[in-house]
C-alpha cells in the first residue's frame, strides 16, 4: 500500500483540517482522542510568537475564565485549554455551520436577504443566550461575573445546519475576573458595532451587547451594513450621531411593529433602549408569533440546509473520511508522550487507511493457522496481535496465547474439552480436503475428455464463475419535470400566490417548485393592493427563474359569496385581465374579492361585474350581473 500523508496530532487531539488560518491564531477542526468515545471539536491555536508574550497569555487566560463556566445553548461551550508544544489552545464546540456574515453575503449572491421572522428568531435565540451571560453567577464564589461580550456582530453569531444559534468568540469580553483593564484609546470591538456611550467613554454594561445585536438585526433584515463610509473617522461621526434608517424603508417587508423595536434597542440614549436582553428577546418573541402565528424553529434549519446545501454535501464526504481513521496508533502515541517513552515508527498506521480493512487483513490470516485442540481462541471484534515468522514467504503463527474473558458478549469460540469430539471434527477436517483433492485431480486429469473444459485453467485465480445476469427492468421516461419558480418582494405570511388559480406555498427562501414545460398564470395577492399578474409563462426542466413582485396600485374589494349550497358549478369571470374560474359554492370566506371602481379623489366607488355560471346541471350556461362595493358580501344564490 503507498504510503499517504498522515494526519497531525495536536496533544490529544487529532487534526483534521483547517477552519480560520489568521495572523495570531488558527482554528482547525479535531478530533479528541478517548479509548472509549471520541467528538469533533473547534481548537483554536495561538501561533507560538504570541503565546510566548506575556500580556498575550494574561489576555487569553482571562477569556478561557470568562467562558469555561458558561453552559446555555446559545453560547459555544468551552471543552478545554492548556499549553502544548510552546502554543497554547483551547478547544471549543464544533458548530457545524456558518456565522450570520457568511449567511448574509450568501443570500446576496442570490439576490435574497433574510426572512423576517428567521431573523427576528435567531436575534432572540441570541439575545437569550447573551442574557445568561450578562446575568451569569460563579456558583463557588457566589459572586455575579458581569460579563459583556463587547464584540457582538454578524461573524460572532454561528448558525448551524441544524438550526441552532451560538453566540461565539468571547475573546475581549469584559468581565470582573478581568486581570488588565482597557487602556485609554484602545477600541476594542469591530468598529461599526460600537455603541455611542464607548466613544462618550461610559462605562459599559450589558445594553452594550444590546445595541450590537441590534445592529446584527437591522442588517441582517436590510442585507447592508448601519454604519458603514469611506474611513474609519466617518464611521465614528455615524455612531455618534446615531441616525438609523426606518428598516422598512430599505425593506418592505419589515412590519411597522419590528421597526418600532429596533429603533427603541438602536435609540442613542441607551436609556430609553430595552434595559435587557431578555426584555429585547420578549419584545422579538411576542412579535414573532403575533405576526406569524404558523412559524416553526424547524423553518431554520430547512432555510440553513437549502442555502449551503452544495457545501454541505461536500463537507459530509469529508467527515465520512475522517470517520474511517483508525485512531489507534494516535491513541498509543498520545499514551506514549504523557508516560514519557519514545514513540516507535514501526507503530505508525497509515492514518487514512480505515479500521475495517484492517480487520479484514487479520481475519485473512485465519486460513493459514495450523489449529492445535489445546488452543483456546477468542474472538472480541479485533484480533489479537499476532508473532510472524520472518522467514517463511506464507504468513504462520507461532503462537497465539489470548486469555478467555467470561464477562465478555463478544464472539467467542471456546474450548472443545472432550477428547472425542476433537478428534472427529479432526477427522472430518481432513476427509473434507481429501475429498477435495480428489475432484480437483479427477477434473485436471478428465479436462481433455470433457468439451467444457477442454480450454479451462485449473489455476484458481483464473476459474471464471459465470452468474447469469438479472434482466433490467426498463425505467419509463419520468413525465415529472421541474423548475423552480422564485418571487422577489413577497411575504410568505402576509401575501397569497396562485398558480394556475390553485393557491400554493413557497418554502422560506420564497421559492416553489412547478411543473416544467407548460403555460402557467402567477398572482399574487397582497392585502389592499391590485393584484400581480404573470402570464403564460413557462419553466423548462431544471430551470430557476426569478420573478419580482411589482408594488400595485392600491385597491378595494367586495365579495362575492354564497349562502348555502344553491348551485354547484362553475363561475368564470374576468379580474385584473386575468380569465379566471372558481368552482361553486363558494366554500371560503369571505368569499371570491372584486375589486370595487376608484374615484378621481382615489375613494371606492360602485362598480358592476358581470359572471357566467355553469351549472353542473345544465350544459346551457348563463350570465349574472352584479354591484361590488367596498367591504360589501354580495350573495349568489338571491341573484340565481
Amino acid at each position: 500500500m503507498s504510503e499517504e500523508k498522515k494526519f497531525d496530532r495536536f496533544g490529544r487531539y487529532l487534526i483534521l483540517d483547517h477552519l480560520v488560518d489568521g495572523g495570531m491564531a488558527k482554528i482547525c477542526r479535531a478530533r479528541f482522542l478517548g479509548e472509549q468515545a471520541d467528538k469533533i471539536v473547534a481548537i483554536k491555536m495561538v501561533q507560538p510568537q504570541f503565546s510566548s508574550d506575556e500580556a498575550f497569555q494574561t489576555m487569553f487566560m482571562d477569556e478561557i475564565k470568562t467562558t469555561f463556566g458558561l453552559l446555555h445553548p446559545n453560547i459555544v461551550q468551552t471543552y478545554d485549554y492548556g499549553f502544548h508544544n510552546g502554543q497554547l489552545f483551547v478547544a471549543m464546540e464544533y458548530c457545524d455551520g456558518r456565522n450570520l456574515k457568511q449567511y448574509i453575503d450568501k443570500l446576496k449572491e442570490h439576490n435574497y436577504v433574510f426572512p423576517v421572522e428567521i431573523s427576528a428568531f435567531i436575534t432572540i435565540q441570541a439575545a437569550q443566550g447573551l442574557h445568561y451571560a450578562h446575568t451569569f453567577t460563579d456558583k463557588l464564589t457566589g459572586k455575579p461575573a458581569n460579563i459583556i461580550h463587547r464584540d457582538i456582530s454578524p461573524h460572532n453569531i454561528m448558525l448551524t445546519f441544524d438550526g441552532s444559534v451560538k453566540v461565539i468568540d468571547f475573546g475581549i469580553a469584559k468581565s470582573e475576573t478581568n486581570s488588565e483593564a482597557t487602556q485609554a484609546g484602545t477600541i476594542k470591538g469591530k468598529l461599526s458595532y460600537l455603541a455611542p456611550e464607548y466613544l462618550d467613554g461610559l462605562d459599559l454594561d450589558p445594553r452594550y451587547d444590546l445595541f450590537a445585536t441590534a445592529i446584527t438585526l437591522w442588517e441582517m433584515l436590510c442585507s447592508r451594513k448601519l454604519f458603514k463610509a469611506s474611513n474609519d473617522l466617518a464611521v465614528l461621526k455615524k455612531i455618534q450621531e446615531c441616525k438609523i434608517p426606518v428598516p422598512s424603508s430599505i425593506n418592505p417587508m419589515v412590519p411597522k411593529e419590528l421597526d418600532k423595536i429596533i429603533l427603541k434597542a438602536l435609540h442613542k440614549d441607551r436609556n430609553k433602549r430595552y434595559q435587557s436582553l431578555e426584555e429585547f428577546a420578549r419584545a422579538l418573541n411576542k412579535f414573532l408569533y403575533s405576526t406569524y402565528p404558523d412559524f416553526n424553529s424547524s423553518d431554520l434549519s430547512y432555510f440553513a440546509k437549502e442555502l449551503f446545501k452544495d457545501e454541505i454535501k461536500v463537507d459530509r464526504e469529508r467527515m465520512y473520511e475522517f470517520g474511517q481513521i483508525e485512531l489507534g496508533p494516535y491513541i498509543k502515541d498520545y499514551k506514549n508522550e504523557t508516560e514519557g517513552k519514545p514513540y516507535s515508527s514501526d507503530d505508525s498506521v497509515d492514518a487514512t487507511q480505515p479500521s475495517v480493512a484492517k480487520k479484514r487483513k487479520e481475519k485473512e490470516a485465519l486460513f493459514e493457522l495450523d489449529i492445535d485442540e489445546q488452543t483456546d481462541i477468542q474472538v472480541e471484534g479485533s484480533l489479537p496481535k499476532l508473532d510472524m515468522a520472518s522467514k517463511s514467504s506464507k504468513t504462520k503463527i507461532n503462537k497465539i496465547d489470548i486469555r478467555s474473558n467470561k464477562t465478555s458478549a463478544s464472539t467467542k469460540i471456546k474450548r472443545i474439552k472432550k477428547k472425542k469430539k476433537v478428534e472427529a471434527k479432526k477427522k472430518n477436517y481432513f476427509i473434507h480436503v481429501a475429498s477435495v483433492a480428489a475432484i480437483a485431480a479427477g477434473v485436471y486429469f478428465a479436462k481433455d475428455h470433457i468439451p467444457f473444459l477442454k480450454n479451462s485453467s485449473t489455476t484458481p485465480t483464473e476459474v471464471a464463475t459465470t452468474v447469469e445476469p438479472k434482466a433490467k427492468t426498463k425505467r419509463e421516461p419520468t413525465s415529472n419535470q421541474r423548475g423552480t419558480i422564485t418571487l422577489k418582494n413577497f411575504s410568505r405570511n402576509k401575501d397569497k400566490l396562485y398558480i394556475n388559480g390553485s393557491e400554493q406555498s413557497v418554502d422560506v427562501l420564497n421559492r416553489i417548485k412547478v411543473n416544467a414545460n407548460e403555460l402557467l398564470t402567477v398572482r399574487v395577492e397582497k392585502t389592499g393592493r391590485e393584484h400581480f399578474i404573470v402570464q403564460d409563462i413557462s419553466i423548462q426542466d431544471g430551470e430557476s427563474r426569478n420573478i419580482q413582485v411589482e408594488s400595485m396600485p392600491k385597491a378595494y374589494f367586495g365579495y362575492l359569496q354564497t349562502s348555502s349550497a344553491c348551485l354547484k358549478g362553475t363561475i368564470s369571470f374576468e379580474l385584473f385581465g386575468e380569465q379566471r374560474e372558481e368552482r361553486l359554492p363558494i366554500r371560503f370566506v369571505p368569499g371570491i374579492p372584486f375589486a370595487t371602481g376608484i374615484s378621481p379623489q382615489g375613494d371606492s366607488v360602485p362598480k358592476e361585474y358581470e359572471v357566467i355560471i355553469k351549472d353542473a346541471k345544465s350544459s346551457v350556461p348563463h350570465k349574472v350581473s352584479f354591484e361590488i362595493q367596498n367591504s360589501k358580501v354580495v350573495d349568489l344564490c338571491k341573484l340565481l
